[in-house]
C-alpha cells in the first residue's frame, strides 16, 4: 500500500466504505501504468483488466495496451501481457472493455501520438480507434476491425459503463469527439444492434460554440431513465442531462456541484448512484466520489478514492484518474484508477476494494 497521502478517504456517510487498497503490478521497473478499464464475466466471475503501459517512467510514444485477468475477485492477477502495440505510438483503451455477453466482450482500442509542443490540455494527434473481441474470457482476441469514426475528427467510445441494453434489444453507447484537433469537443450517445455493430450517427447531448464537453458516462436509473454526466473543459464544472425515452432525446444540460473529469457512473443495487471522477478542484487533487439518492437531482460529496495532495504534478499527459468500478457480488465492489506520477515509481494503478453500505 502506498503512503497515507495517496490512500482512499471516503467519508463516514458515503454509500461505499473502503475495505483494502494496493498498487497493482508495482514489483517491476517503474513505468506509467494508466487509463485502466475493467469488466467482469457474470458466469465465471472472471475479471478482465486492460491498461496502458510505457517502457519506462517517462511519458513517451511507446505505450502498449496490456491485459491481465483474475479468477479470485482481484486477489491475484495473471502477469500482464501486451495485446495491442504499434511502435512509435501510445496505445490505449479508446473506450475500453464493454461486456455484450460473457462470450462477447468488446475492447474499444486505439492509438495516439503525444506531442507536448502542441500545447493545451490535450496535446495529442494521430487518433485511431477500432475494436477487437474475445469470446473466451480474454485468452484470445480477434484482430482489430476497421476504424470507427463517428465525429469529424477525434472519435472515442468514451463511457466507462458501456454498453446499455435497451428494451428493443439495441445497445446504447456513450461517445465523444471533436470537430478538429482539440477543437469542438462534444458528447452524446450512439446506438447499435444487439451485437454491438453498425454505430449510428451520434445523438448529441452536450455541445456549445466556444465550450468543450468530453469524458461522458451514462447510467440507467432505477425509474428507467438514463442519466449522463459530462466533463466541461473551460469551467471544469461537469454537467448532466436525463433521457426518459431510451436515449432518443435528452434534457438541456445542467451543472453538477462538482468539478469532474474522467466520469464513471455506477448504480448500486439500492438505486443510489455513485459518480467517481478526477477532481479538478486544485485544492482536492485526486479521484473523488459524489453520490445521489434522487437520480442526480442532488449530489453529496463522499470523499476521495485517491487523495493526491495539492503538490501533485497536474500537467498534460501526467494527470490521474480514469476510475472504473465493478460489482464483485455479496455487497462487494472494486475500483481501479491511476495515480499522478510518484517519485521513483512512475504512475501506478490502484486497486480499491469497497463495501456497499446502502
Amino acid at each position: 500500500m502506498g503512503p497515507e497521502r495517496t490512500s482512499a478517504r471516503l467519508l463516514p456517510d458515503a454509500p461505499l466504505a473502503v475495505v483494502a487498497e494496493r498498487a497493482l503490478f508495482a514489483d517491476g521497473a517503474p513505468r506509467r501504468r494508466s487509463a485502466a478499464s475493467l469488466v467482469r464475466q457474470e458466469g465465471s466471475g472472471r475479471l478482465l483488466l486492460v491498461f496502458s503501459q510505457t517502457t519506462g517512467p517517462a511519458l513517451a510514444n511507446d505505450a502498449a495496451l496490456m491485459l491481465a485477468t483474475s479468477d479470485d475477485g482481484g486477489a491475484t492477477w495473471s502477469d500482464p501481457s501486451a495485446i495491442y502495440a504499434v511502435p512509435g505510438w501510445f496505445c490505449l483503451a479508446m473506450g475500453g472493455l464493454a461486456r455484450i455477453a460473457d462470450d462477447d466482450i468488446r475492447l474499444l482500442l486505439g492509438r495516439i501520438r503525444i506531442d507536448l509542443s502542441l500545447g493545451g490540455t490535450e496535446p495529442m494527434t494521430g487518433w485511431f480507434i477500432a475494436s477487437a473481441t474475445t469470446r473466451d474470457g480474454g485468452r484470445t482476441w480477434s484482430d482489430p476491425g476497421p476504424e470507427i469514426r463517428l465525429f469529424p475528427h477525434w472519435t472515442e467510445l468514451y463511457g466507462a459503463s458501456n454498453p446499455h441494453p435497451l428494451s428493443d434489444g439495441r445497445l446504447l453507447w456513450a461517445t465523444m469527439g471533436t470537430e478538429g484537433r482539440d477543437v469542438g469537443w462534444h458528447s452524446g450517445v450512439t446506438f447499435t444492434g444487439p451485437g454491438g455493430d453498425d454505430f449510428t450517427p451520434p445523438t448529441v447531448i452536450a455541445q456549445e460554440p466556444g465550450r468543450d464537453y468530453s469524458d461522458i458516462d451514462v447510467v440507467r436509473l432505477a425509474d428507467g431513465r438514463f442519466l449522463a454526466v459530462v466533463r466541461e473543459h473551460l469551467t471544469r464544472q461537469s454537467v448532466q442531462s436525463w433521457s426518459a425515452d431510451e436515449g432518443r432525446s435528452w434534457t438541456p444540460i445542467a451543472p453538477t456541484p462538482f468539478l469532474g473529469s474522467n466520469i464513471k457512473l455506477h448504480r448500486l443495487p439500492s438505486g443510489t448512484i455513485v459518480c467517481a471522477y478526477r477532481d479538478e478542484d486544485p485544492g482536492r487533487r485526486g479521484v473523488s466520489l459524489s453520490w445521489s439518492r434522487d437520480g442526480g437531482a442532488s449530489w453529496t460529496f463522499g470523499g476521495q478514492l485517491y487523495a493526491a495532495g495539492e503538490d501533485a504534478l497536474h500537467e498534460p499527459g501526467s494527470v490521474c484518474g480514469y476510475p472504473d468500478v465493478v460489482e464483485l457480488g455479496g455487497g462487494r465492489l472494486a475500483a481501479v484508477l491511476h495515480t499522478y506520477p510518484l517519485p521513483g515509481r512512475g504512475i501506478e494503478l490502484r486497486w480499491i476494494e469497497l463495501r456497499d453500505r446502502t
